[in-house]
C-alpha cells in the first residue's frame, strides 16, 4: 500500500513539474453497516484509454471474509443510494488483496487495483458508484461504496 501510494505521489509530482494538470481523483469509500468502523478510499488515474481504479481499505473483519482476503470491485451507474440493478463494469482482473504486511496478512490494510475499460474523463464525470464486495464464497457482501462524479 505504501509503495502504491508512493507511486501515485510520484506520478502527480512528475506531471505537476512538467506543467501538466495532476490527473487523479480521490473517492472516499463509506463502509456499509456490515463493515462498520473500517475506512476506505479509491484513486482513479488515467491509464491509456481506460481508468486505473485503486482501492485501499483499512480492513475487513474476519467474520465477513476468509483469509486471504479477496476484494471484488464494481462500477455501477448512479450513486450508492440509488444505483443500477446490475454493475456497468466488473473490475475483476485482480481480486486477491495485497497488504504491506504480505498477501497472507490476517489484518489490513488491503489494496486491490484494476483497470476500467472506460476513459478517465467519462468515469470521473459520473455518476458512478464504486462498490467493493467480499468474494462469492464469502457471500458477495457489499462492504464499501463511494460516489464518483455528479
Amino acid at each position: 500500500m505504501k509503495t502504491a501510494f508512493a507511486a501515485i505521489v510520484l506520478v502527480l509530482a512528475t506531471r505537476a513539474s512538467v506543467g501538466e494538470a495532476a490527473d487523479a481523483v480521490y473517492v472516499s469509500l463509506q463502509a456499509t453497516q456490515r463493515n462498520a468502523g473500517q475506512i476506505g478510499r479509491a484513486f482513479l488515474l488515467p491509464e491509456g484509454t481506460g481508468t486505473r481504479v485503486q482501492i485501499e481499505v483499512s480492513g475487513v473483519p474476519p467474520m465477513l471474509a476468509t483469509r486471504p482476503v479477496h476484494l471484488y470491485t464494481y462500477l455501477y451507474k448512479g450513486r450508492c443510494d440509488q444505483r443500477s440493478a446490475e454493475p456497468a463494469f466488473a473490475l475483476l482482473d485482480r481480486v486477491l488483496a495485497q497488504s504491506p504486511a504480505g498477501v497472507a496478512s490476517a489484518r489490513g490494510p488491503y489494496m486491490v487495483s484494476n483497470k476500467a475499460p472506460l476513459p478517465f474523463e467519462r468515469v470521473t464525470a459520473g455518476p458512478f458508484a464504486i462498490v467493493v464486495r467480499t468474494s462469492p464464497a464469502d457471500g458477495s457482501v457489499d462492504i464499501f461504496c463511494g460516489n464518483v462524479g455528479h
